[in-house]
Formats: structure tokens, sequence, C-alpha cells
């Protein structure tokens, strides 16, 4: 650990690891090389087979702010992200994958509008993702106006009414109390469970953005987020749905069904929406209907015009956006 400069929060990261002992070197050394260094990293390694902790033990030399946690055996990717959750000592927590790299300056971005804001549940940042080498990044916009923007928990729902995008939850700092009275990660949830806490914690004490505070994820074919599901996404949509009807989420999911917030916009996805009719609106109706029309015709559109199309969409979101505050 180390002192956090002025009267800022605390910031810690989670790094969950598993077999990645060829990467961490570089996710960390992009900690080390932040404009304001994180309160704390508590890397939790769960039950790595590879040559990991042997590296970690190398690399923690030189980095008091780092502290290792091992795990006997592989639990998964959410069990480790909770058990750093119940660990981490700082007021914000980032949950970064072994293999991604935060900005220079993501951790003072996001510490300064954690101070601006210190109730809100999350700040969150844009998309950024880069090549399986690492070798190529960059920035997904999302379309928000410039500059810093809090948003209330009422006008969060607004503005996932208007303009949704799903968070890219390597770039999302949770308020670490209110995650642990969320419940955590739910492990049901598997590779939704990050953006489920995400949207839960900012319809409970709303959300800041802060542009450019982003951690590039690294995009490979086998990655947990975006690996092949199967049918295994079935059971994970349901236990979604059972989430939102679990006692005390009653003001949690009314806000959900308001923002039409749903995971997969898809035939399989509407398939397992008629379980649970009262989750349905016309608008989520709607958006699942746009959605699975525009999955199936984007591969036939050539990019040129996929990027014109981005670009109209963009410029009237953002003239629909609420002004800065």
């Amino acid at each position: 650990m180390i002192d956090t400069p002025g009267n800022g929060p605390r910031m810690s990261i989670v790094m969950p690891n598993y077999n990645h002992g060829h990467l961490i070197a570089e996710a960390l050394s992009a900690i080390s090389s932040q404009t304001l260094l994180p309160f704390e990293v508590v890397l939790v390694d769960d039950g790595s087979t590879d040559d990991s902790l042997r590296r970690l033990q190398a690399l923690a030399v030189g980095r008091p702010w780092l502290r290792v946690h091992a795990l006997p055996e592989n639990r998964g990717v959410s069990h480790a992200c909770n058990t750093g959750l119940a660990l981490v000592r700082g007021q914000f927590v980032l949950f970064s994958a072994a293999d991604d790299s935060l900005a220079p300056d993501t951790v003072a971005r996001a510490q300064a509008a954690a101070a601006a804001f210190p109730h809100t549940g999350i700040v969150f940042s844009d998309a950024a993702e880069m090549s399986a080498d690492g070798s190529a990044k960059r920035v997904l916009p999302f379309d928000l106006p410039p500059g810093r923007r809090h948003y209330s928990p009422g006008e969060f729902v607004g503005l996932m009414q208007r303009s949704f995008f799903y968070f890219h939850v390597s770039s999302v700092w949770f308020d670490v109390g209110l995650l642990r009275a969320l419940g955590g990660l739910r492990p049901e949830l598997r590779w939704h469970a990050d953006i489920f806490a995400a949207y839960a914690a900012a319809f409970e004490r709303g959300a800041t953005y802060e542009p450019g505070a982003v951690a590039y994820f690294r995009s490979t074919p086998g990655s947990y987020s975006t690996g092949r599901r199967g049918a295994a996404q079935v059971a994970v949509l349901r236990a979604w749905l059972a989430a939102t009807r679990e006692p005390g989420w009653e003001g949690r999911r009314a806000a959900f069904v308001a923002a039409a917030i749903w995971p997969e916009y898809s035939l399989r996805g509407l398939r397992v929406l008629l379980s649970d009719p009262g989750y349905i609106t016309p608008r989520l109706a709607g958006r699942v209907a746009r959605l699975v029309v525009w999955t199936k015709a984007a591969p036939l559109v050539n990019a040129g015009l996929r990027e014109r199309l981005r670009g109209l969409r963009t410029r009237y979101r953002r003239s629909r956006s609420l002004p800065p505050s």
C-alpha cells in the first residue's frame, strides 16, 4: 500500500489471474507507470498451474503497493474477484484482468472523478480494447457529451432509455462498500456478473462518467467474456432474472425494467425473457427486435457505411443528452 496524495479517495485494484503468468509483467508495468499510483493492488491467483506465482514473487520486489493472495485451487473469476473485494482497504475498486493494460492516467482520472462525486455508485469510462499481442489499441467512446458528468440514479435510467450501452467493466470503478452490500459479483451470473453489478450500483447511487480513464481489454477468441458460451448462457440469463426477483431488490428490479437492461439481444434471450413477463416492456421488446435485425444485417454493410451510421447515431444521442452539470 502507498499513501494517496491529497484528500482523494483510496483507489484499489483487484487483479484476478489464472495462468496468465506470461502477461502479468505487462499489466503490472502499466500500473507502475501510472501518473498516480493506486493505493493498492491485490492480485488474486486463482490456482494457476503455470509459473504465475514464481513470476509474481519477482515482480513484487520494489512494488510495496502489490499484495499477492494465492488460492489453493481454481474457483473461477467471480470467486477470485470477491476474494479480492473482501481484502481491499480502498474506497473504490477496479477489477483489472491480468491481461488488461491501463492507460497512463487511468487512476488519476478515476480518483479525481470519485473525489468530485464521493457518493457515486461507480466511476466509468469508455470502452477500450487492444489486439491479442497488445500492439494495437483503440478507444471506443460512448455516445456521451465530452467532459466529466455525474448521473443520479434517475438520470442514469433516463440515459439508458435514450442511449443504451453496455459497460466495459474493465473501465468501471465500484464503490467498495456498496458493492459489498450488493453481494459482490454473483458466481451464478458468470460472464455477466460484472455488468449486472455495475448496473445495480449505478441504479442504487448513480454513475459518474470520466472520459479517458480507460483500461484496454485484450480481445482474444478464448477470453472469458468473448468466448463461446453455448447452452450455458440460458442458465445464466435465468439467473439474471432470478437475481432481480430477490427480496429487497424491488427498487433495483424496477430500474432494470425501466431502463430495459438485458444482457443478450437475441432470439435465445427473448425466449428466456418470456419466462418472466414482468421484465418485458415495449421498450425492451423494441430494443431486442432492432438489435437482432442489426446483428444479422451488419455483416452485409460495408465498413465505411457502418462508420457513417455510427457517427450519425453519436451526434443524435449526444443531442438528446442532458447538458453537463
